[in-house]
């Protein structure tokens, strides 16, 4: 979205009548009662918050328009839910399914650049040793000792999908965590060292990434050769 289009986008949402609270009751009420055109409506008028949350994420990997329309997607699932008599006012209650849409948008966005710009390099550091310990990487980690597959050396294409699908199920501290850890595209780090990058608690990144092996390998091993 060229700087004119944004300028002319901003000013036609900022000519649209906001409503009132006794609005949103009104609507409220009707979406109890299963009528999505008050969803709409509500959604509708309350595009205008979409568009300046998108604006804070400006630069984070995605198009004002992307941002956008993620943002559209929580606002459509927030006036689903909303329910005027907690006394929020709409704008209050929605800013978190706008932010949590955007930012699960940035989230696979980053996974899946992460996975397109993996080299030769990463791809080896995939079944490199550990550190000092010899046999064990990410392969040895999440394949099954009894599987067809079980040498994670003997590296293929399928196998580098399978391990790529498997980061991309990770959230952002998740993978962060991993791909230190395990050395993927970068040195390989001890816990020691990510905690203190990540300033967080040694045993609290020995969490992370045990949960993030345990998601891993069960996307692992569901998915077929």
């Amino acid at each position: 979205m060229d700087e004119n289009r944004l300028q002319h986008y901003f000013d036609e949402l900022g000519s649209r009548p906001l409503l009132t609270e006794d609005d949103e009751r009104m609507l409220s009420d009707r979406i109890k009662q299963g009528d999505q055109r008050a969803v709409n409506r509500l959604a509708e008028a309350n595009i205008r918050l979409v568009a300046h949350i998108a604006r804070e994420y400006l630069g984070s990997g995605l198009s004002l328009d992307d941002l956008i329309s993620e943002g559209n997607i929580g606002l459509m699932k927030a006036a689903a839910k909303y329910d005027a008599s907690r006394g929020l006012r709409f704008a209050g209650f929605a800013v978190v399914f706008i932010r949590r849409e955007i930012e699960r948008a940035l989230l696979r966005e980053s996974a899946e650049k992460m996975a397109e710009s993996c080299s030769d390099s990463q791809r080896r550091s995939l079944d490199a040793p550990l550190g000092s310990k010899a046999g064990v990487n990410l392969l040895s980690v999440l394949v099954d000792g009894n599987s067809p597959d079980a040498d994670g050396r003997a590296y293929s294409a399928a196998v580098e999908e399978r391990v790529e699908r498997a980061l991309r199920s990770l959230d952002e501290r998740e993978t962060r965590v991993v791909t230190a850890y395990y050395g993927i595209g970068q040195d390989h780090l001890t816990m020691a060292e990510i905690a203190h990058d990540m300033g967080l608690k040694r045993e609290r990144v020995r969490q992370i990434r045990d949960r993030a092996v345990r998601r891993m390998r069960k996307v692992f091993r569901g998915l077929n050769l």
